[in-house]
């Protein structure tokens, strides 16, 4: 019976080559973007200003009206046209201060049809209104900064690497932005100071792209296209800025200091209850344009966002994504590859369910439960060439409980090998004390190194690849993680998969589950038939396998089949049904709650959902997710609904609400009713004014919490904080309860 099995699960893992094979050539074809080439790029010439720029998205300055135009967009989604309906016309111009980005974006329907849900900085660029532009200043078309803007002035930027397989939405740079309406379009003007940027000395050329979102038709377009299925930071697509002139590295030194006062009531043991003013901050120096060195003493995560709660049904743990601005700066650096690394890209398998990091910055300054722990100091450096990059990490974590001071240090270097390879090496280790029940205090190093590459065939197909090692008190475990993908504006087809030891446990990284081999492979075809309606874009479908086995028996451990369809409309809506096929071997009881109990043995179930999401650029958006079926020996019905209603980008209500129904599963036939429920509400003055409020209610950690913070970016990247925290238990008496009011004034100085 377990050799039959094996069979069976080995049939299934190759469905989706197999599907693609007999399939695949019956995807109609769509237009495609002509290839990249030095012939077929765009240049565009930077000017430099002879008069003073007045950054207030009005255009008015001679230096304007002379500077030469980048225009003739295309549309890259949702179809590749070689014009737009929605013209935009982009100017350069620069000085000793700052890089000026000014656009025009042309709309005949006036200001009445501009999508922006809310002002939030780092906002959702698909849900609004948008342009951007992508710059690559460091000669090696690998390295992008993208800054975005929508009509009502609010900002975001990235940085993203390898043409987007890494990426930092939480990266917040130093510029400006102001923006005019009116009823034949909307301007943007951006000031980018040099001190902001980091860039190849000596180089007057830069690769460079500008795109623009039409939201009410869900129209992307570009001065340089691309393929769809990929973004404006896959800049090997993107054109020429031409005669720019960064000033000469020069004295470049910030300070962030801060001061904070706080009031907290406990009831948890040994808990602090009182008031405390406190102090610290960082300052950075940037010796170069390409390198940064950054202290920070008494470091404080007062004003980070809260973790968003989660209903664990699996056997893995669970990955929450680094919030802290301070770790997320830079972070790429240190990105020591492996699977679905978050924010910071990583090959990822698209079932997002399994986690190999070798480094991940969460394991400093939190508990295991996210309970923020005191860091006293630390020190990091960033450096950055065409071809070589390199980061370093040190932090000193105080003690707290039975555990000791900790010291906490990575190093990361990686090297481009032509310029179509990446090599890295990453090298952690965290050192520290704990004392046990006894008194008796012990030391407990972990050492991790990591070896990982990137390459690719061409623009569509990529390889990628990590070897790790952990050692702690003399037990060694070994991870590898392996992809191959090759993505195309019709189908996306590919395998990741790891290899980890029961052994592996890197103390700075994060592992959903050890000691087992994962098997992902997966396939997706986008089709669009002539028939159809002139509301639909396409219709998108694909097998997505993934497969869990013991490394030493190979016995199998879990394994999920999923077939998905998509129907994406004109107004950004989609409708996806799904049906999967599951199989669970658990070797030992499983644990989801307290009362639910999973006993060991084989499990063999199918369940089906369907996800209804409208447009969410629209004053009123909905995403309802349905799912239904057979759950381990019982049934489990499952319900997501989230909603947003914008009556002004001023004021933004969402809400978000889970039930999970288990019914007579586990060792006692257990019936259990979990519900998550989590409303927000976000008031704006400006983009830079805004108060907004977070409570989560969940029945399944008897918790329930609410996050309420008012923040002013009184100048450029310098906030004042309002935060008000409450922690209490669902049912009285189970969870202790927690109240906390912080004041935090954040400035930072140019110097």
């Amino acid at each position: 019976m377990r050799k039959c099995s094996l069979h069976l699960y080995g049939a299934l893992l190759a469905l989706p080559f197999l599907v693609g094979v007999i399939v695949g050539p019956a995807a109609a074809q769509t237009p495609t973007v002509p290839e990249p080439s030095e012939e077929s790029r765009r240049h565009l010439v930077a000017r430099r200003a002879r008069g003073r720029i007045t950054v207030d998205g009005r255009l008015g300055e001679a230096d304007w009206r002379s500077a030469p135009v980048a225009g003739d967009f295309a549309q890259v989604r949702p179809d590749y046209v070689p014009t737009t309906r929605y013209p935009t016309q982009v100017r350069v111009l620069f000085d000793d201060e700052n890089l000026y980005i000014a656009a025009f974006n042309a709309d005949s329907a006036g200001m009445s049809s501009l999508r922006m849900p809310d002002l939030r900085r780092d906002f959702e660029p698909p849900e609004n209104d948008v342009f951007g532009v992508t710059i690559g200043p460091l000669g090696d078309r690998r390295t992008v900064l993208q800054f975005t803007a929508t009509p009502l002035g609010s900002q975001a930027d990235v940085q993203a690497f390898d043409g987007g397989d890494a990426f930092n939405f939480n990266w917040d740079a130093l510029w400006r932005v102001r923006t005019t309406r009116a009823d034949s379009g909307w301007i943007a003007e951006f000031a980018i100071p040099w001190r902001s940027l980091r860039y190849a000395p000596g180089l007057t050329s830069w690769d460079i792209n500008f795109v623009r979102n039409t939201r009410r038709v869900a129209q992307w377009s570009a001065w340089m296209p691309y393929p769809r299925q990929f973004s404006s930071w896959r800049i090997t697509y993107g054109g020429v800025l031409d005669s720019i002139q960064p000033p000469p590295p020069r004295t470049n030194v910030r300070i962030r200091p801060y001061l904070l006062g706080q009031r907290v009531t406990d009831r948890s043991a040994r808990a602090f209850n009182g008031t405390l003013g406190d102090v610290g901050g960082e300052v950075i120096w940037a010796p170069t344009a390409n390198s940064l060195l950054e202290a920070t003493v008494n470091t404080d995560f007062a004003q980070a966002d809260v973790d968003r709660q989660v209903v664990n049904l699996t056997r893995f743990s669970v990955f929450l994504p680094e919030r802290r601005q301070f770790f997320l700066e830079n972070a790429d650096l240190l990105n020591a590859g492996g699977l679905g690394s978050g924010t910071i890209g990583g090959s990822g398998g698209v079932s997002g369910r399994y986690f190999v990091q070798p480094f991940f910055t969460r394991r400093i300054g939190l508990g295991d439960d996210g309970t923020p722990q005191p860091i006293d100091a630390g020190l990091r450096y960033a450096f950055r060439s065409g071809r070589t990059t390199a980061g370093a990490l040190a932090m000193r974590q105080a003690a707290l409980g039975r555990q000791g001071a900790t010291t906490f240090g990575v190093v990361r270097g990686s090297q481009f090998l032509g310029r179509a390879t990446r090599v890295g090496t990453t090298l952690a280790l965290r050192d520290g004390e704990v004392t046990d029940a006894n008194g008796m205090v012990s030391g407990r190093r972990n050492v991790m190194v990591a070896v990982d590459a990137l390459s690719r065939l061409g623009e569509l197909t990529q390889f990628t690849g990590m070897i790790s090692a952990s050692n702690e008190e003399g037990r060694t475990g070994l991870a590898g993680t392996y992809g191959i993908t090759r993505n195309t504006a019709t189908s996306l087809i590919g395998v990741v998969g790891a290899v980890v030891t029961k052994d592996y446990n890197p103390q700075m990284g994060f592992v959903s589950r050890p000691d087992v081999v994962m098997t992902n492979p997966f396939v997706t075809w986008t089709l669009q038939p002539k028939r159809l309606p002139a509301s639909v874009v396409w219709l998108r479908h694909g097998p997505n396998a993934i497969a869990f086995n013991d490394p030493n028996s190979g016995k199998l451990q879990e394994a999920n089949i999923t077939y998905t369809g998509e129907i994406l409309f004109r107004n950004g809506g989609t409708i996806t049904p799904a049906v999967e096929y599951n199989s669970q071997r658990p070797a030992v009881a499983v644990t989801l709650f307290p009362s639910v109990q999973i006993a060991p043995g084989s499990y063999d179930y199918v369940r089906g959902g369907l996800t209804f999401r409208s447009d969410q650029s629209a004053k009123l958006a909905t995403t309802v997710t349905a799912t239904s079926g057979a759950f381990f020996n019982g049934r489990l019905e499952r319900a997501e609904v989230t909603a947003r209603w914008s009556p002004s980008p001023l004021v933004s209500v969402r809400g978000a609400y889970e039930v999970n129904r288990l019914r007579s599963v586990g060792l006692r036939d257990s019936s259990f009713v979990t519900h998550l429920a989590g409303p927000e509400l976000r008031v704006f003055l400006n983009p830079r004014v805004q108060w907004s409020a977070f409570y989560q209610y969940n029945t399944a950690a008897e918790r329930a919490t609410l996050n309420a913070r008012f923040s002013w970016e009184f100048l450029p990247l310098s906030y004042l904080f309002v935060v008000y925290n409450d922690r209490q238990a669902v049912q009285a008496g189970r969870t202790p309860m927690a109240r906390s009011l912080i004041v935090k004034l954040s400035w930072l100085g140019q110097l």
